[in-house]
C-alpha cells in the first residue's frame, strides 16, 4: 500500500493555528503544548488521554484499511469469511469427534496462505480435542501423531509453547513414577520456544492436577515459573492436602517460603477457619415474598459455611429460623418469583451499623453470590423448564380445571411434544457423519438435497443438547413478540437468526464451563478457604479462554438451523380456541397453531413474518413471565469481569466485545488495533466503574407498582387490560365516502392503539418480574459501548437507561449519611423529577418545602385518590424520592439518614453545551449554563422567544398564518427540535416533532401539519441566529464528511474502475475521540445473501460484507456522531475520575447519578473533566488528524470547462492519450499521480527532479491552490470532471469564550 513517509501529527510545523475572530481570545493551550506536555495524573489532558497513541496506531493500523476498493475489500473480507466458516465446522466437528472431516477442515485452512502464520492455533485446537476425548492411548502414539503431521502434512507449520503444554497435560495422565514418562516431559520443556514459562502460561490447557504433578512430585519445574493465577492456589492446595493450613509452611519446598510473601496480604483479607463473625443485628428483617415452592437444604460445605457465617449474627428467633430454612445451594437457588418466604439481603446490610460488619457481610454474600452467578449464566434454560414442568405437575395434582389456562402448562406441553422431533434430527444429522455411510446414489432428489443440507448445518445442530435447543427456541420467539415493527409477531429472517445464535451462544457459555471444571477439577471441595483462591484462577482462566476465542457460526448456519427449530415448534405448539358453530350456534371448542407464518407488507417491502395467537398475546401481558419468558442476559448478582481488552468484559460465560458493532469488520479492525497498543485504557477504566456500581430493587416502590398492575386498571404510562378490540360500527352503506374514510383511520388508530397497549404491558411485565427476581438482590449492569463511544448496559430488559417506571424501581446498593448538603440535594432533585428545574436551586429547594404534606401524604398513601406524585414530570421517580425524603424526616435529625436513593445532574442541552466550548461562543454558552450566572439558563425557554418575536415581525407584515401561531408557542412546543437539531434532526423529522405538540391544539390534523411545517422553518432560524458558531462549525463537519466519502486513496486499484472513469467510494469518516477511541462509521451500501430454509427464504446481512459507502449517510451522521462520541468521552472521563474518588456513579448519556452527598463533589469533577476535554482545540485537532488520516487521497471534482484551469488538464490528458494510444480514463490519470508521488518520494535525486518536472491534473490545481473560483455546480457538458488532491475546508473562526469560565457555573449540571 502506497504511503508517504509518516509524519507525525503533533509537529508543530504540521500544525496550522486556528483562526481566532477579531475579538481576541482568553482561549484553549495551543494544541502543541497540550500534547507535549507532562503531567502526574494519569487521567491529565497532557497525556492526550490516549488520543496521541491511539491515533497514531489508527493511521498505521498494521492491515490494509478497507478503502483501497471495493473489489479488493470483498476479496480481504472474503478470506475473512472463508477462513471463519472453516473454523467454526473444525470446532463443530471436533466437539463431534468427526476427526476425519475436521483433518480435511485442516488441510483447508493450510492452503490458505494468509493465513499459515496462524494455523498452528487450528492444529492445537485439533490435537487438543484428540487428548481430551481419549483417542490417544499413549504418549508415543500422540509424540508420533504429532511429527508425522508437522513433517508429512503440514510442512510450513512449526509446534509452539501451546503444543508442548497440550503434550504434557497429556504425558501426565500416565504414571508419573514410570522414567519414560519423566524423560518424555523433560523432552518437552527443553522443547520450548520461550523457556518454560511459555509452556506454564497456558493455564487453560494445564490443569491444577498437572501444576502440583509437575511441581510437587517430579520436580521437573520451580514454583517461580508457575502463573501467577496458579501460584496461590497451588501454594494453598498442597497446604491443604499435608494439614498443614493453618500451620504455615513448613512442610514445603524452599521455593514456596521465598514465594509465600507475595500473598501475605491476600491470605489476611480472608477470614480464618472457625472465626466467628462479629456482627450484631437487633432488628427485625422483614421476609420478602420472593421465592418459589419449600426447598429443601442439602448442606455441602460451601453452604454450610455461609450459613455459619450468617447465623454468627446477633439474630433474633424470627432471623435465625429465616436463615436456617434458606437454601445456600447456588443451583437450586436461581432466581425466581412465585410467592415465598425468602432472604432479604439488601434490609439485612441495610440494619448492621459498623462499617466493619457490613463489609463482612458483603464477603458473605459475595462469596454466595459467585457461586449463583455462575448458575444463573449456565442454568436459565434448564431453570425455565424446570418452573414449567412444575406448574404442570402442581396443577395436575390438584386436578386444577384451569390446567390448559396456565401459560407455562403450556410452554411444557411445547417443549414434551417438540423434544422427539428435535432428538430425531439430531440423530439423521450425526448418521450423515457416520464413516460407513457415503453419498447415496441414486436416491430421490429431495432426500439428497437435504443429505446435503445436513452435511452443512448437521456438526452444528449437534453441538447443544436437544431439551436446551427445545427451550432456547421457546423462549426466543416469545421474546420478540411486537418487534420489527411487526405487531404481535416478528420478522422471520430476525427469529430464525436470534434462534440460531442463542443456540450458539448456549454452546460457548457450555465448552467454557466444562473446560473450567475440567481444569479445576476436585480443587476446593472441602476447604471454604482454599475457594477464595480458586475463584481468582477461574477468573484468569476464564478470561485466556474468552480473549482466545475467535469462532463464530456462519450467518446460514445460524439462520438454517433456527429455521428447523422454529418449523418443528410451529408444527408441535397449539392453544385452546373457542367460538360459535355457524349453523347450531353452540359453543365449539378446538385447537389453532400458536405461531403462524405468512407475509405482509412493511414500508414498501414484502416481508415474511410470524404471527403469535391473540390468545397467547393476552397471557404475555397478564402473567408472571420470568420462568416463562426468562431473558437470556440478567443483571449480574457479583462484579462484571473488568474490561482488559477489546473483547474481555462483562458475563462471565458469554463473550461481549467493547463495541457493539453491527456486521462492521471495519470497525473490529481499528478497534482491536488500538486495544492490543493499549491505548484505551481510560475507555476501560470508566467502563468498569459504571459495570462495578451496586444495586437494588426499591422494595415500596415495586409494591405500589404491583398493586397498580395486578388491579388491570390504566394508570399514568401503564395501560390497563382490554380483553377485546371494539371498534366503531360502520356508517351506512350510502354515506359519503370521506365519512367512510375517516371511519377506516379512526379504526386503524384504535386497532393500533389497542395492540400498543398490548405491547407496553407485555414490556412493563417482563421488567416487573426481573425487578421481581431481584429484590433483595445486589446486582451489576455490566457495560458496554455503542460504535459511537455511547455506554449501555449489556442487560437490555431492566436497566437504569429504560423508562421512569425502570428508575423508579432502582436503588443504589450502597448508602451514604445525608448530610446537610445531601439533604438539600434530595429536595432538588424532587424539584427537577416534578418539572420544576429551570429556578434557582434555592427556589426548588422551597418548592420541595412548600410541598412537604404533598411528600408526606404520597409516601404514606401513594394511592389515594388525586394524590400529589402522580402529576410529576417523572411520578415513579418523584415517588421514589417522596419516600427517601418522608424517612428522613420522621428521624430527629434528617441530616444522619442514610440515603440509597440516586441522585441526577442533567446537562443542560449537553449537545449545545460541546458546540459552544467547540465554537468559542460567548452566546451560545452563556444559554447552555457554561457561563456562571445566578439562575439557570433556559436555553428552549430563549428560542420560544425568539421564534414568538419573528411570527410577531411576520405577523405585523400580513402573514395569516403567522398570526395564527404566535399565541401558541410554548417552552414544550420547541423543546424537542431545540434539543435534536444539534444532533443532524432533518427538516421533515423537525416537522413531526412540532406536529405533535401542535395537534393537541388544532383537530384538524392536515391543518396542524401545515402549520409545522411552516413552524419548523422559524424554529430552525432561532436556533440558528442563536447559536451561530455551532452551526458554523456543524456546515464544516457535514463539508468534511462529504468530501472525505467521495475521495478515493492515491493507491487505488485501478482495475476495479467501472469503464475506467467510474471509482468505487470506499473512504468511511474516521476519526478519533479523545480518550483515544477510534470511531468508524459504519454507513455502507446494504447487500443480504439469500439463504434458503425450510420455512422461507430469508435475506441475512453478511457480518464481513465491506461495500461502498452511503455517501448521504456518511455526511448527515458524522456532525452528530461527532458531538456524541464527546458526550461519550465526557462521561467515560467523569466516571473513571468519580471512581477514583470513591463516588458510585452511574450515568444516562449526559444524565449523571450519584448519592444526594456526594452531588457536590461530583459537579466539581464534571466540570473539571469538560474544561480539560476542551482545554484542547478539538476542531483543530481533528482536522489534523483528517489531513493526516487522508493525506494521499484524492476526489473527483467539477470545474467550469471554459478555465484557464480546464484548458491545461486537458492538454495533459491529450498527451497521456497519445502515450497510451488510447483515450486515457481516471484510472490512468490515477496511475500517473501515484507515478509522480512515488518519484517525489524517491532517496534518489535523479528520480525526485523526474518527479517535479512531471505534470499532472492533481499538480496543476496544487499549483493554483485549489478550484474554489473555477468550481462548477452544473452536471451538464459545461463542467470538466477532474481529479483534485483531497483538500478540507479552512477551520471557522473561533469566538473568545474561555472554557476554564465553566469552573464556577453551579448550573453547568443541575
Amino acid at each position: 500500500m502506497l504511503r508517504l513517509p509518516t509524519r507525525t501529527i503533533c509537529k508543530a510545523s504540521l500544525i496550522p493555528k486556528r483562526l481566532i475572530s477579531s475579538k481576541g481570545s482568553r482561549l484553549q493551550k495551543p494544541v502543541t503544548d497540550l500534547m507535549t506536555a507532562t503531567s502526574s495524573s494519569g487521567l491529565d489532558v497532557g497525556q492526550g488521554l490516549g488520543f496521541m497513541k491511539s491515533s497514531q496506531v489508527s493511521m498505521s493500523p498494521g492491515f490494509d484499511p478497507f478503502d483501497r476498493s471495493h473489489a479488493a475489500a470483498l476479496s480481504q473480507t472474503t478470506q475473512s469469511r472463508d477462513v471463519m466458516q472453516l473454523w467454526s465446522l473444525l470446532e463443530a466437528c471436533l466437539c463431534s469427534k468427526y476427526y476425519n472431516r475436521a483433518m480435511s477442515i485442516l488441510k483447508s485452512l493450510y492452503m490458505v496462505p494468509s493465513h499459515r502464520p496462524y494455523f498452528i492455533d487450528d492444529y492445537n485446537m485439533y490435537l487438543e480435542s484428540l487428548v481430551k476425548s481419549g483417542v490417544m492411548n499413549s504418549i508415543g502414539q500422540l509424540d508420533k501423531k504429532l511429527s508425522d503431521d508437522l513433517q508429512n502434512t503440514f510442512k510450513d507449520v512449526d509446534y509452539n509453547d501451546k503444543t508442548l503444554a497440550v503434550m504434557i497435560h497429556h504425558a501426565l495422565k500416565y504414571d508419573h513414577n514410570l522414567e519414560s514418562t519423566r524423560n518424555s516431559l523433560k523432552t518437552y520443556f527443553r522443547m520450548s520456544v520461550r523457556g518454560p514459562r511459555g509452556i506454564l502460561s497456558h493455564v487453560n490447557v494445564l490443569t491444577v492436577a498437572d501444576y502440583t504433578a509437575l511441581y510437587a512430585d517430579l520436580s521437573i519445574i520451580r514454583f517461580n515459573d508457575l502463573p501467577e493465577a496458579m501460584k496461590p492456589l497451588l501454594e494453598k492446595e498442597m497446604q491443604y492436602k499435608e494439614g498443614s493450613l493453618s500451620s504455615g509452611l513448613e512442610a514445603q519446598p524452599n521455593d514456596f517460603k521465598t514465594a509465600n510473601s507475595t500473598y501475605e496480604a491476600s491470605k489476611h483479607e480472608t477470614a480464618e477457619p472457625g472465626e466467628k463473625p462479629c456482627f450484631s443485628l437487633g432488628e427485625v428483617v422483614q421476609p420478602l415474598d420472593k421465592d418459589a415452592a419449600t426447598l429443601k437444604a442439602v448442606d455441602t460445605l460451601n453452604m454450610r459455611v455461609v450459613r455459619h457465617a450468617l447465623l454468627g449474627l446477633s439474630l433474633n428467633d424470627q432471623q435465625r429460623e429465616q436463615i436456617s430454612k434458606f437454601n445456600f445451594d447456588a443451583n437450586s437457588n436461581l432466581l425466581k418469583s412465585e410467592d415465598n418466604k425468602n432472604l432479604n439481603f439488601f434490609e439485612i446490610y441495610r440494619s448492621l451499623k459498623p462499617e466493619e460488619e457490613k463489609d463482612r457481610f458483603e464477603k458473605v454474600l459475595d462469596d454466595f453470590n459467585q457461586e449463583r452467578q455462575r448458575a444463573l449464566e449456565s442454568r436459565a434454560t434448564d431453570a425455565a423448564k424446570e418452573r414449567w414442568r412444575h406448574d404442570f405437575e402442581e396443577a395436575k395434582a390438584r386436578g386444577d380445571i384451569s390446567i390448559e389456562k396456565k401459560l407455562n402448562v403450556k410452554l411444557w406441553k411445547w417443549y414434551n411434544a417438540m423434544l422427539p422431533l428435535v432428538k430425531e434430527e439430531v440423530k439423521l444429522c450425526s448418521r450423515v457423519f457416520s464413516p460407513s455411510v457415503d453419498m447415496i446414489k441414486g436416491v430421490p432428489r429431495q432426500d439428497a438435497k437435504q443429505y446435503k443440507a445436513r452435511l452443512d448445518y448437521g456438526p452444528y445442530l449437534s453441538l447443544v443438547d436437544p431439551e436446551k435447543m427445545c427451550v432456547i427456541t421457546i423462549l426466543e420467539l416469545l421474546k420478540l413478540n411486537s418487534t420489527g415493527g411487526i405487531i404481535e409477531g416478528m420478522r422471520t429472517a430476525r427469529a430464525v437468526i436470534a434462534v440460531g445464535k442463542a443456540v450458539e451462544m448456549e454452546f460457548r457459555s457450555e465448552q467454557l464451563m466444562k473446560s473450567e471444571s475440567q481444569a479445576f477439577k476436585d480443587i476446593g471441595k472441602n476447604s471454604h478457604e482454599l475457594k477464595r483462591y480458586l475463584q481468582r484462577a477461574k477468573s484468569t482462566f476464564r478470561s485466556m479462554k474468552i480473549e482466545e476465542s475467535k469462532i463464530m457460526w456462519p450467518q446460514t448456519a445460524r439462520a438454517k438451523i433456527g429455521s428447523i427449530l422454529i418449523s418443528m415448534l410451529i408444527h408441535v405448539s397449539k392453544v385452546e380456541v373457542e367460538g360459535v358453530d355457524p349453523v347450531t350456534k353452540q359453543t365449539v371448542y378446538g385447537e389453532a397453531p400458536v405461531f403462524a407464518h405468512g407475509y405482509q407488507y412493511h414500508n414498501g417491502s414484502k416481508l415474511g413474518v410470524l404471527k403469535i395467537h391473540r390468545s397467547l398475546i393476552h397471557q404475555l401481558n397478564g402473567e408472571r413471565l420470568v420462568a416463562s419468558v426468562q431473558p437470556q442476559l440478567l443483571p449480574m448478582l457479583v462484579k462484571p469481569r473488568p474490561w482488559k481488552n477489546w473483547k474481555s468484559g462483562g458475563y462471565y460465560y458469554t463473550q461481549s466485545t467493547l463495541i457493539r458493532s453491527k456486521d462492521s469488520p471495519e470497525q473490529i479492525a481499528y478497534l482491536k488495533a488500538v486495544s492490543d497498543a493499549n491505548a484505551i485504557d481510560t475507555v476501560y477504566d470508566g467502563l468498569n466503574v459504571l459495570g462495578e456500581t451496586p444495586w437494588t430493587v426499591n422494595g415500596p416502590i415495586f409494591e405500589v407498582m404491583s398493586k397498580v398492575w395486578n388491579s388491570g386498571k390504566p394508570f399514568l404510562d401503564i395501560p390497563g387490560i382490554q380483553e377485546k378490540l371494539t371498534l366503531i360500527p360502520p356508517p351506512p352503506r350510502e354515506a359519503d365516502p370521506s365519512i367512510h374514510r375517516e371511519w377506516k383511520l379512526k379504526n386503524k388508530e384504535l386497532a393500533n392503539k389497542f395492540s400498543s397497549n398490548r405491547s407496553v404491558r407485555c414490556d412493563s411485565n417482563y421488567k416487573l418480574e426481573i425487578a421481581r427476581a431481584f429484590l433483595g438482590e445486589k446486582f451489576y449492569f455490566p457495560h458496554n459501548l455503542d460504535f459511537r463511544g455511547r455506554a449501555y448496559p449489556l442487560s437490555p430488559h431492566f436497566n437504569h437507561l429504560g423508562n421512569d417506571m425502570s428508575r423508579g424501581l432502582l436503588l443504589f446498593w450502597n448508602g451514604k449519611r445525608l448530610g446537610s448538603e445531601g439533604f438539600r440535594w434530595l429536595k432538588v432533585h424532587l424539584s427537577n423529577l416534578s418539572g420544576f428545574d429551570k429556578a434557582s436551586l434555592s427556589e426548588r429547594v422551597e418548592f420541595a418545602d412548600r410541598h412537604i404534606e404533598d411528600i408526606k401524604r404520597s409516601a404514606e398513601n401513594p394511592l389515594c385518590e388525586d394524590a400529589w406524585w402522580t402529576k410529576a414530570e417523572k411520578p415513579w421517580q418523584a415517588l421514589a424520592t417522596c419516600m427517601e425524603l418522608n424517612q428522613a424526616m420522621k428521624m430527629e435529625n434528617p441530616e444522619d439518614f442514610v440515603s440509597h436513593q440516586p441522585v441526577h445532574q442533567d446537562g443542560t442541552c449537553n449537545g449545545l453545551q460541546h458546540y459552544a466550548a467547540l465554537g468559542g461562543d460567548v452566546d451560545g454558552a452563556t444559554q447552555v449554563n457554561l457561563v456562571p450566572n445566578e439562575r439557570p439558563q433556559d436555553v428552549y425557554s430563549h428560542v420560544a422567544k425568539l421564534v414568538i418575536a419573528r411570527l410577531e415581525n411576520a405577523a405585523a407584515k400580513g402573514d395569516e398564518v403567522a398570526n395564527v401561531l404566535k399565541d401558541k408557542i410554548t417552552r414544550k412546543v420547541v423543546k424537542q427540535t431545540v434539543m435534536t437539531n444539534v444532533y443532524g434532526v432533518t427538516y421533515v423529522g423537525a416537522t413531526f416533532q412540532i406536529d405533535k405538540q401542535l395537534s393537541h391544539i388544532f383537530n384538524d390534523r392536515k391543518y396542524s401539519l401545515e402549520l409545522s411545517k411552516y413552524l419548523t422553518k422559524h424554529v430552525f432560524g432561532a436556533v440558528r441566529e442563536l447559536f451561530q458558531g455551532a452551526h458554523l462549525i456543524q456546515d464544516w463537519l457535514g463539508e468534511c464528511a462529504k468530501r472525505i466519502s467521495k475521495s478515493i486513496r492515491l493507491d487505488v486499484d485501478e482495475k476495479s474502475f467501472k469503464n475506467g472513469n467510474k471509482p468505487d467510494f470506499m473512504t468511511s469518516v474516521i476519526w478519533t475521540t479523545p480518550l483515544g477511541l477510534p470511531i468508524v462509521q459504519p454507513y455502507r451500501e446494504t447487500s443480504k445473501k439469500q439463504v434458503t430454509t425450510n420455512l422461507q427464504t430469508v435475506f441475512i446481512s453478511d457480518p464481513f460484507g465491506v461495500n461502498p459507502i452511503n455517501a448521504r449517510r456518511q455526511k448527515a451522521g458524522f456532525p452528530p456522531n461527532f458531538i456524541h462520541s464527546l458526550d461519550a468521552s465526557h462521561m467515560l472521563l467523569s466516571a473513571a475520575v468519580c471512581g477514583k474518588n470513591g463516588l458510585d456513579f452511574a450515568s444516562v448519556h449526559d444524565s449523571y447519578w450519584t448519592h444526594a452527598c456526594d452531588v457536590d463533589r461530583m459537579n466539581v469533577l464534571l466540570r473539571e473533566q469538560f474544561i480539560k476535554l476542551h482545554e484542547v482545540d478539538l476542531i483543530e485537532r481533528l482536522k489534523n488528524e483528517f489531513d493526516e488520516r487522508y493525506k494521499n487521497y484524492v476526489q473527483i471534482a467539477k470545474i467550469e470547462r471554459n478555465s484557464e484551469l480546464a484548458r491545461k488538464i486537458l492538454a495533459v490528458r491529450a498527451e497521456l492519450s497519445k502515450s497510451l494510444g488510447r483515450t486515457a480514463t481516471l484510472a490512468d490519470e490515477i496511475y500517473m499521480e501515484k507515478t509522480r508521488v512515488q518519484l517525489l518520494c524517491s532517496e534518489n535525486l535523479s528520480e525526485k527532479e523526474e518527479g517535479e518536472k512531471m505534470v499532472t491534473s492533481v499538480s496543476l490545481v496544487e499549483s493554483i491552490g485549489g478550484i474554489e473560483d473555477v468550481e462548477s455546480k452544473k452536471s451538464d457538458a459545461s463542467a470538466l470532471v477532474i481529479l483534485t488532491p483531497l483538500r478540507l475546508p479552512s477551520i471557522p473562526p473561533k469566538g473568545n469564550f474561555d472554557v476554564k469560565e465553566l469552573k464556577n457555573s453551579k448550573y453547568f449540571f443541575s
